[in-house]
């Protein structure tokens, strides 16, 4: 019994009284908040309840005038923080509020809370509360209590904020939340005739001060010290007959002060268990037959929670356990008692527990953890979840610790249920890239699969763009149909899913002599035309092709390969244009290897230094015939000793798809930037320009603005001879945002010029929006300009448009003389060609 009283006096809550000196105070004014019966103010306008008669009485006594102001709780403690209340009763000590307040050191009343509910709503326990609705008094004790809870144990408990007691009833009677929590003054009283119960979850302990602003008052609060200790000390005092005089209430402030020990004890170790203490802070002097029922009743409670609940000493030995502990071990509860783990359990799980228990001992830490135990009867496995505190004495000493263990085997077990779920895609209920996975992995573990079972990849061409352009609820609901049109076509043991964004797979089930490699064809043509069938959205009529990749598994030693294999097939597809089929094999494979090493000797030329640049000559024709040399576009070139010289056709797009542009931007940026002297003394006047390319990974880089700042200001004259050639391709996915950094460039001086025009989507938007000084009129028109009236027709429009918008345009691949002499009579001067000029280094145009 020692051992447990000094146990629950180490949590009890010691609040120095402040040091501060005040002047003698004769009138106060006092915060009233509506919560009876502790406090409220009366029909006369004064303060009332059992704290504001206490106060009442002392002020009478002290020669104090009381001047209520009446306020909600929150704002009762902001008047005070701020001075215009001088005192506030009915305040429980938390950490947040000593930053701004004094209390006394002798307590005004004890309190604790609980929750309430309707009747027959059958909470029993703090499990009972998940995903209830709560109502709360908004900053209250409670309110920060539950939200504790919620968090540190991960209970989904969904709190109300209300402005008092009474609200959270009425919500309560209104059907609108399903419980309440309140302190038992409020609460007892207020269920009294309604259809209103109190819970057996009882929680907070809570000690009650008058409290002042800190620094101010402190012979207030000495007052009432001496006031308290001299009212509790007679038991006929004015003190004991105010608490008599709000029964039924206050009934059970009676009851011996262990008790709110125990319920302390309770609220640090468990959600919504009550926690047991058999020990009191001090042996209590009177009603000696009182505390023995008390105590048995406590002995029911705690043996009736579902949890076992145990004290050991700092020896490890047990000095408590309920009766859970006891069924859970079966045997009885005094064969426990001094017993040690060692003594009780499996030597492995005796040294498991014993290791956590030093950890609490030795970093007096609250420490949580999972135990496995296994019945050694039956053989059944069951899962706790175990909470552990140290046990200190008043004077700091370790005294031992005390724990709780829930068994939450079942939880687990749902929670297992749960995660099955993970292996389906929530938007098409089909499965995911985990199931194919695991499909895959156990076929061929087991090699159970036939050489003509296929996996099967279906990705939807340009999804971004019909995503972006009509929105991501057409998007969801078009990858819907796409899904379920995939699914009806397939058989049903044949596994269908979605592996992410718009990628689909079906894995063949059924072919085993139902499905030959004969009828694979028919059966893939089939399913294009299903899937090419438009798909009616919101209204909207969308027409989508799909890219196709195949792979034999017989072809692939694991699933892993199998995956790599369709991925590489369907890469293939889209490469080629999309709306295709491409089957993996040998040969695609090699074409892949090469693909590889071509980029690591790519990577390696670049750190080398081994691209160069080559100017390609552009030229004006003058009314006259003459042709001057106007600018040169630069072109990366590249000869590897290994592969030769490697078209950029060849490794821009390698560059492009690996992350390698950025590089490369920067070793052409360098390079011209070097060359600029020589380049100004191939001209005859200082009106020429050198082009270069950008991509859209470059225009798109975080740093692009910046570099570019900073090569203007090391070398001016980019500013005035630079030009960035843009494709379209750099502007289908957010033309606003690359237009608005295309005139933060042009604000440099830099110029920019938009390449290959009239082969991409919306041209037109484009001119209007753009920053542009020249098009370019993509050298594919300029090839059949004179035999197809197609391209001739193209190349004029293109001419006109650029003349009606002051632009000006070049021609690109001019490899004739009729096609420059057609390109001037068609009113473009300014040319680009083989027949004028190949790409060369430097030196050969330096002029001598």
């Amino acid at each position: 019994m020692r051992i447990i009283l000094t146990f629950l006096l180490c949590l009890s809550l010691y609040v120095p009284a402040s040091d501060v000196f005040a002047d003698s105070v004769k009138h106060l004014k006092v915060g009233v908040y509506d919560n009876p019966p502790k406090l409220f103010q009366s029909d006369e306008g004064e303060v009332s309840g059992i704290l504001g008669d206490l106060l009442s009485h002392i002020a009478e006594q002290q020669g104090w005038q009381l001047q209520p102001v009446v306020c909600e709780f929150a704002d009762c403690l902001t008047l005070l923080k701020e001075g215009h209340i001088d005192i506030l009763p009915d305040v429980a000590m938390t950490q947040d509020r000593a930053s701004f307040i004094f209390v006394h050191t002798e307590p005004a009343l004890l309190s604790w809370s609980k929750i309430y509910t309707r009747s027959g709503a059958n909470i029993r326990d703090i499990f009972d509360l998940e995903n209830k609705r709560i109502a709360v008094v908004d900053g209250s004790v409670q309110q920060s209590y539950l939200t504790d809870i919620a968090t540190g144990f991960d209970t989904p408990l969904i709190l109300t904020p209300v402005t008092s007691f009474e609200s959270g009833f009425q919500q309560l009677l209104d059907a609108q939340v399903d419980a309440v929590a309140s302190n038992q003054f409020f609460g007892d009283n207020y269920v009294v005739d309604k259809a209103l119960e109190s819970t057996p979850i009882v929680f907070m302990p809570t000690e009650l001060y008058y409290a002042v602003a800190k620094g101010t008052h402190k012979e207030v609060l000495n007052s009432i010290d001496k006031a308290l200790a001299a009212l509790k000390a007679d038991s006929d005092s004015a003190y004991y007959q105010i608490l008599d005089s709000y029964e039924p209430a206050t009934k059970l402030i009676k009851l011996p002060k262990w008790i709110w020990y125990v319920m302390s004890l309770l609220v640090l170790l468990t959600i919504g268990f009550i926690i047991f203490n058999r020990m009191l802070k001090r042996r209590v002097q009177e009603k000696t037959q009182q505390l023995a029922v008390s105590e048995k009743r406590l002995e029911v409670i705690l043996n009736s929670v579902d949890a076992c609940i145990f004290i050991k000493d700092c020896d490890l030995n047990y000095q408590y356990a309920n009766q859970r502990c006891a069924d859970l071990l079966r045997m009885p509860l005094e064969q426990i008692s001094g017993s040690n783990d060692h003594e009780l359990f499996s030597k492995p799980m005796a040294d498991f527990l014993n290791e956590k228990d030093r950890h609490v001992l030795s970093t007096r830490k609250r420490l949580a953890y999972q135990e496995q135990h296994v019945d050694q009867q039956t053989g059944e496995e069951r899962l706790f979840w175990s909470v552990k505190v140290p046990l200190t004495a008043p004077d700091g000493k370790l005294i031992g610790i005390c724990g709780i263990a829930t068994d939450v085997s079942e939880y687990e077990a749902l929670k297992s249920e749960v995660q099955k779920l993970a292996n389906f895609d929530p938007l098409t209920n089909l499965g995911n890239r985990r199931t194919l996975i695991d499909n895959l992995a156990e076929r061929y573990s087991k090699n159970s699969f036939a050489p003509s079972d296929w996996l099967m990849f279906v990705d939807i061409d340009q999804f971004k763009t019909l995503n972006d352009r009509y929105g991501h609820d057409v998007g969801d609901q078009l990858l819907t149909q796409v899904g379920e049109r995939i699914k009806s076509h397939c058989k049903e043991d044949e596994i269908v899913g979605r592996l992410g964004a718009d990628e689909f797979y079906c894995l063949s089930q059924s072919i085993h002599g139902q499905r030959g490699l004969s009828d694979l064809d028919e059966w893939l043509n089939q399913l294009v035309i299903k899937l090419k069938a438009p798909f009616w959205i919101a209204d909207t009529q969308l027409s989508v092709s799909f890219s196709f990749g195949l792979v034999s598994l017989a072809d692939c030693k694991d699933y892993l390969e199998a995956m790599k294999a369709a991925d590489l097939s369907v890469q293939q597809a889209k490469v080629s244009g999309g709306d295709c089929i491409r089957f993996f094999n040998e040969r695609m494979q090699q074409e892949f290897n090469q693909r590889q090493v071509l980029l690591d000797s790519l990577k390696a030329a670049i750190t080398d230094q081994q691209l160069s640049l080559a100017y390609q000559p552009q030229y004006r024709q003058t009314e006259t015939g003459e042709t001057r040399c106007i600018g040169f576009e630069a072109l990366l070139r590249w000869h590897d000793d290994e592969h030769g010289y490697v078209s950029p056709g060849e490794f821009i797009p390698l560059a492009e798809s690996n992350g390698l542009m950025s590089q490369l931007h920067h070793l052409v940026m360098d390079q011209v930037t070097q060359d600029m002297d020589v380049l100004g003394h191939c001209f005859t006047d200082d009106n020429w320009v050198v082009a270069i390319n950008v991509s859209a990974s470059q225009i798109r880089a975080s740093d692009f603005l910046h570099d570019l700042k900073q090569r203007i200001d090391a070398e001016p004259r980019l500013a005035r001879h630079l030009e960035l050639e843009i494709t379209e391709s750099v502007l289908i996915d957010d033309i606003d945002e690359v237009a608005q950094l295309m005139r933060d460039v042009s604000a440099t001086g830099i110029q920019f010029a938009l390449d290959d025009f009239g082969t991409g989507y919306s041209s037109l938007i484009y001119l209007k929006l753009l920053p542009l000084r020249r098009l370019k009129i993509d050298q594919g028109f300029v090839k059949d300009l004179l035999t197809d009236r197609s391209d001739e027709a193209i190349v004029k429009t293109v001419i006109a448009l650029a003349n009606g918008l002051g632009l000006e345009t070049i021609a690109e691949g001019v490899e004739t003389k009729e096609q420059q002499n057609r390109l001037v009579e068609l009113g473009c001067n300014q040319l680009q060609g083989f027949y004028l000029g190949r790409p060369e280094p430097l030196a050969h145009w330096q002029k001598d």
